[in-house]
């Protein structure tokens, strides 16, 4: 039951809301591990918001990253028509909440720190762009809010509810979703767009890292896709190398086919060189990532293992229970025949030493209500010392056994007694 599953977190605190819900930061009680959950009134939402956030929930299911926010399981509650996502804690907070703190305190971020976001920005995009069964997923949605840090300043890249699969590389989607400070030219032309849509979004947001604002402004939405469309912005703070300037250019050129994609990105000598450095300088701390990422591997692949050999035992106990039923019914099939075969076996035995009945007489019907006297001609022979009795009493055999009463009954006399039960 939602219930019960919910018990299995502890609320500490909210960390925000907003129009989609409500971002809770939870104590998982099994082990006390930190994580943090969305709660979303779904009863509220139209077609196409349930649509987004089920498409949500299934994208964060397949997407397993180091650079990509971890989705860990999904609590329904029905009664209350709430759903509750739960996933990785980041506790660095968002890239939003960086770039405001730095422009209240008006300094720049610093260019190794940059140069750091970006080329995991771009191995998290390469997951999401170039999947193993032939899609790919743009995210349609990149910006600081949705660019999470953890406590060593990783980046976690989260948010996927506007996040569309296409099949092959050439499709083209055409819905206008995103936020439009971050829209590419494409977009903002309500034309087909492909996963280069994304590197523009990226550039966008690698500007805004540096400059602390995003690279088009405006008033109102026509004239920022006015602005969008012509492609014309500031250059970033000199503080910064011209190599990432250039970087940043090349990635916001409004023709989308001048637009390197991820994949060209990644394999850009510099931000290449810039991994190699980052790696030689913090061994310990990559060699403990990579030995963590390694440990969740294996454990993920026990636990499929272990869900599909308890399949497999359960396919095999079903197939066993429908045999030892089988034997069981036919055992009890046999065993009636059984019982049935030497009760008429008796019953052949009484008729053949006495013969034909004379009368037949109701058993005591405390003890068995539902059987009668066999037929009976001769009365009980034997000399017997019950009292006055004596010779009121005639043997009958019954599908109980064989029964010593009196025969009075025969006459019209009292109810006899029960005097013996002879098997």
């Amino acid at each position: 039951m939602p219930s019960n599953k919910l018990d299995h977190y502890e609320v500490l605190e909210t960390i925000g809301s907003g129009s989609y819900g409500t971002c809770k930061k939870v104590r998982r009680r099994s082990d006390n591990k930190i994580l943090v959950w969305k709660e979303l009134d779904y009863g509220t939402m139209s077609e196409c918001e349930k649509q987004m956030l089920v498409s949500e929930v299934n994208l964060l299911r397949e997407l397993k990253h180091p650079n990509i926010v971890r989705y860990y399981d999904r609590i329904i509650d029905r009664t209350n028509t709430r759903i509750y996502l739960v996933m990785e804690y980041c506790e660095g907070g968002d890239l939003g909440q960086v770039i405001a703190k730095c422009k209240k305190e008006r300094k720049y971020l610093e260019s190794e720190f940059i140069w750091k976001l970006f080329s995991q920005l771009i191995s998290a995009l390469q997951e999401c762009h170039k999947r193993e069964n032939g899609q790919h997923i743009l995210h349609r949605d990149l910006k600081p809010a949705n660019v999470f840090l953890d406590a060593n300043q990783n980046v976690k890249l989260g948010d996927f509810g506007l996040a569309r699969v296409l099949s092959h590389d050439m499709s083209m989607a055409k819905t206008f979703v995103g936020t439009p400070y971050y829209m590419s030219p494409e977009q903002m032309n309500k034309t087909g767009y492909n996963d280069k849509s994304d590197v523009w979004s990226l550039g966008c947001l690698l500007y805004e890292t540096c400059a602390l604002v995003p690279p088009f402004l405006a008033a109102n939405q026509k004239s920022l896709a006015a602005k969008i469309k012509t492609g014309r912005f500031r250059p970033i703070p000199s503080t910064y190398p011209e190599s990432l300037s250039h970087l940043i250019s090349i990635m916001l050129r409004v023709n989308d086919d001048l637009r390197p994609s991820v994949a060209e990105l990644a394999e850009n000598p510099i931000l290449k060189k810039k991994h190699i450095e980052r790696l030689i300088s913090y061994p310990s701390q990559m060699s403990e990532f990579e030995q963590r990422e390694d440990l969740l591997k294996q454990r993920e692949k026990a636990l499929d293992d272990r869900e599909k050999d308890l399949e497999r035992r359960e396919k095999i106990f079903s197939e066993q229970e429908k045999i030892l039923e089988q034997k069981l019914s036919r055992t009890e099939v046999l065993l009636n025949e059984l019982q049935l075969e030497r009760r008429e076996q008796k019953l052949d035995l009484v008729k053949n030493k006495y013969g034909s009945s004379k009368a037949y007489q109701l058993y005591n019907k405390e003890n068995e209500p539902y059987d009668r006297y066999l037929p009976l001609e001769k009365p009980f022979s034997s000399k017997l010392k019950y009292g006055d009795l004596n010779e009121n009493f005639t043997r009958a055999l019954t599908r109980a056994g064989l029964k010593t009463t009196a025969a009075a009954l025969n006459a019209g006399g009292p109810h006899p007694r029960k005097l013996s039960h002879m098997r």
